[in-house]
């Protein structure tokens, strides 16, 4: 009689366990929330399994435990990551773990090799530990690893969703930069300017214009900021619009090197002094042919005039770097006719052939003087075939940015 009372009370617990499987598998299919799941887990290990002492580690948010009950501040101080060398299911004590004397079993959970959780149990009698490992112990395995998969996969599809999400800004952000941009540089009978640009990433801290700020002056610049990325972008997005501000509304009441402090300042203040921009600006007279520039720390773009190369080194430490900037120092040139002026940013002269070594400032010179029969157009695209070749299969170190001018 008692074997029969045994066997049917096996029987209402087995249908207990495959009803508690059900609801748990619907939730997962229903796409409830972690923390529901858990509750449910919860409730299946207390009512149906008769656990008084459980924790539930996860790999959800780098090894934490995200569940327990029944033992109070136990583990507390406890290593997680220590439980990753246990690959079955074992019994506390025979183990070499220190702090977790209050549990009988450690119980783990594998997704395709991978451990995906850990489960530790306690509250068990000695006599009863063979029966509960018989009984319970398969069941509790498998509806643990459904919950774990279930977390997952909810943090995969978070993890993809916020990287469909950032695709999408970036690609807005790179957009953005576009516009930013000058697409109208002139060509004519005075002056054939041109400009390419080449990003490593989607977006980027490099940038160049062209303003005019009457019929016979204007002013062309090329910058890079340190970094990478939406931050360097945002910085480069904030420093185009002062300038901007400043040349088209305010160059009657500032010079060249007044503009350069106020940039500084615009940095500083954007930065936090995290970041800096190394910049090149250059005041063009058309009737006077006077070029005055400043070189804050940038590549020294390179003037070829008559076939001889001149780089335009004068002016300060890069943007950004100190509150006051030790010393500004501009100069002037007269330009004589078919003056071709090139700007660029690092990740030209930086590349790099197949024995590690780079393209440099010697190399560029000679492609201007070889090319200088070009228009601007045709420079550019010369120069950045010149720059593929050298490179081969190596990629770019940065990104490209190149402005080139012809004073006619």
């Amino acid at each position: 009689m008692t074997q029969i009372i045994n066997h049917d009370n096996q029987i209402v617990i087995e249908k207990q366990k495959l009803n508690a499987l059900l609801e748990i598998t619907n939730s997962v299919n229903k796409n409830y929330k972690v923390a529901d799941l858990l509750s449910q887990f919860e409730n299946v290990m207390k009512d149906y399994i008769g656990i008084s002492k459980l924790a539930f580690i996860n790999d959800h948010q780098n090894w934490d435990c995200i569940l327990k009950y029944g033992i109070g501040e136990v583990c507390k101080d406890f290593v997680y990551k220590n439980l990753l060398p246990y690959e079955q299911t074992i019994l506390v004590r025979e183990t070499e773990l220190k702090g977790l004397e209050d549990f009988d079993i450690l119980l783990p959970v594998f997704h395709k090799e991978r451990p995906l959780s850990y489960l530790l149990i306690g509250g068990i009698n000695e006599e009863e530990m063979l029966g509960f490992i018989q009984n319970h112990v398969g069941f509790v395995q498998t509806i643990a690893n459904v919950v774990s998969v279930a977390i997952e996969t909810k943090k995969l599809v978070k993890e993809l969703i916020a990287k469909k999400l950032e695709e999408k800004d970036m690609e807005m952000a790179a957009e953005m930069q576009k516009l930013l941009l000058p697409n109208n540089l002139p060509t004519n009978y005075l002056i054939d300017i041109s400009a390419t640009y080449i990003a490593k990433h989607m977006v980027s801290g490099d940038y160049y214009d062209f303003i005019r700020i009457d019929e016979d002056e204007y002013v062309f610049c090329i910058a890079d900021v340190s970094g990478k990325g939406m931050p360097a972008a945002m910085l480069m997005s904030n420093f185009q619009a002062t300038l901007r501000a400043n040349v088209k509304y305010n160059h009657h009441n500032l010079t060249l090197e007044g503009l350069i402090i106020e940039l500084n300042r615009s940095v500083l203040s954007a930065a936090n002094g995290e970041k800096f921009i190394t910049f090149f600006i250059g005041y063009y007279n058309e009737k006077s042919r006077n070029l005055k520039y400043v070189n804050a720390g940038h590549n020294y773009p390179i003037l070829c005039q008559n076939n001889k190369i001149y780089e335009l080194k004068t002016g300060c430490t890069a943007l950004g770097v100190f509150e006051t900037l030790p010393t500004i120092e501009t100069k002037e040139i007269k330009l004589e006719s078919n003056t071709i002026i090139v700007c660029y940013t690092d990740g030209l002269v930086e590349a790099e052939n197949s024995e590690g070594e780079q393209f440099q400032t010697d190399r560029l010179s000679e492609a201007i003087v070889a090319n200088s029969y070009l228009n601007m157009k045709q420079m550019n695209s010369s120069l950045i075939k010149e720059i593929s070749e050298y490179k081969g299969e190596n990629e770019l170190p940065d990104d490209v940015a190149i402005l080139s001018l012809r004073i006619i």
